[in-house]
């Protein structure tokens, strides 16, 4: 009961409403539709060296967030103007104490006609990491679009293989998916996600990739298009080069999707950014779409290295 009464426990499935603010059309497929995916990383900034990479830190600075939080919206903002149609983010804080209670997702959609999110960490209290918990936590994945967005749900991941207390207390990971309605009278099935880290070989990445498959199979012979921070590597990176971090990528599961989906970016193409690096060395950040949605262009786009540990992975697609 106590669990319960802190902790948000989620439900397989549920539907997840979509906030309009203005009018927004359906996406005519004669004309290219651009789209990124980015892992924000809460606003915290790599100023801090957080916990969870082994460092002090459990929340950034109130000025390092509000800094944060500017530059994510200065990002999008520059990318809109490219012509910026989706953008697929993650780690968005709405109700967090790490980051002053700011509700991260009003301020980065001021600009967008609709959007639709569902929290995947929520929870009253996390009496974690001890001295310095992190208390209240309500982080969102969210999608946010120029486009018309459809009726759209939540489907759970199966969690990390840990002791139920812990798990209780962990995030509850899952897909975010909607539909984009086309002019011809089809849909782009869109979705968002963020699959666990520091699972270890524990079977937990193999059960989450055959999640997104059966999602995949289920759209039918309607395209769709996937992305999000997935840790993990892109097919035929050696993990071995990342020396102790060859760890937490021995999971090589990716593959399971290249015969239902076409992958971006390419082998070499990083997005990810370690703890005292100016550079990404890896990939965790993909898009994947189906065969029938040509990928005419794809780029990983350099920001600041203050200001997130990924970097945003930006495509222009035509649905067929």
């Amino acid at each position: 009961m106590l669990l319960r009464l802190l902790n948000w426990l989620p439900p397989d499935e549920m539907v997840e409403p979509v906030v309009r603010s203005r009018a927004a059309a359906p996406h005519d497929p004669a004309r290219p539709l651009s789209i990124l995916t980015w892992n924000i990383q809460f606003c915290g900034t790599r100023r801090h060296h957080y916990f969870y990479d082994g460092g002090p830190d459990t929340r950034p600075s109130p000025s390092n967030a509000r800094d944060g939080l500017a530059g994510v919206r200065r990002v999008l903002a520059e990318l809109r103007g490219e012509g910026l149609d989706i953008a697929l983010l993650q780690e968005v804080d709405r109700d967090s104490a790490r980051t002053g209670r700011v509700d991260q997702l009003a301020d980065l959609t001021e600009d967008w006609e609709t959007w639709v999110s569902t929290p995947y960490y929520r929870s009253r209290f996390v009496p974690s990491p001890v001295p310095k918990p992190l208390g209240r936590m309500d982080l969102h994945e969210a999608i946010l679009s120029r486009c018309e967005l459809g009726p759209s749900r939540r489907l759970a991941l199966p969690g990390l293989d840990e002791p139920p207390l812990r798990r209780a207390f962990n995030l509850h990971r899952a897909i975010l998916a909607t539909t984009v309605p086309l002019t011809d009278g089809r849909r782009l099935h869109v979705a968002v996600t963020h699959l666990s880290a520091f699972s270890r070989g524990d079977g937990t990445m193999g059960r989450q990739v055959d999640v997104i498959r059966r999602w995949m199979e289920a759209c039918g012979d309607e395209p769709f298009v996937l992305g999000g921070d997935l840790n993990l590597l892109a097919p035929g990176d050696d993990a071995a080069r990342l020396g102790k971090d060859a760890k937490e990528y021995v999971e090589d599961v990716l593959k399971r999707l290249t015969d239902v989906a076409q992958r971006v970016p390419q082998l070499g193409e990083h997005t990810y950014l370690p703890p005292r690096s100016d550079a990404p060395d890896r990939t965790l950040d993909h898009l994947l779409a189906s065969r029938g949605v040509t990928i005419e262009a794809h780029r990983v786009v350099p920001v600041p290295p203050w200001l997130s540990d990924h970097w945003p992975l930006f495509a222009r697609l035509r649905v067929a």
